[in-house]
């Protein structure tokens, strides 16, 4: 394997590239490899179509409550459906 060290890396991509590091639990080496690999159009990483990790841990307890609360009659099993 060969390695390479990258100099003056301009802060937004520095933000960015550990936003999606802590946000996929990677290191930075990790992400940066995954976003060259991706971005040349050469990545071995299977396509994942789960997009859950947008959402997890994301709201706020009062922003689940709420969410809670407007879907909750979705829930309620009507009986009259099953006729």
């Amino acid at each position: 394997m060969k390695s390479i060290t990258l100099h003056n890396i301009d802060d937004v991509l520095y933000r960015k590239l550990a936003e999606v590091a802590a946000d996929q639990n990677l290191s930075l080496n990790a992400a940066a490899k995954i976003a060259m690999g991706d971005g040349l159009g050469i990545s071995k990483r299977k396509k994942v179509r789960d997009l859950s990790w947008l959402f997890a841990q994301k709201w706020s307890k009062e922003e689940a409550d709420e969410f809670d609360k407007a879907v909750a009659d979705n829930e309620k099993i009507d009986s009259q459906d099953w006729v």
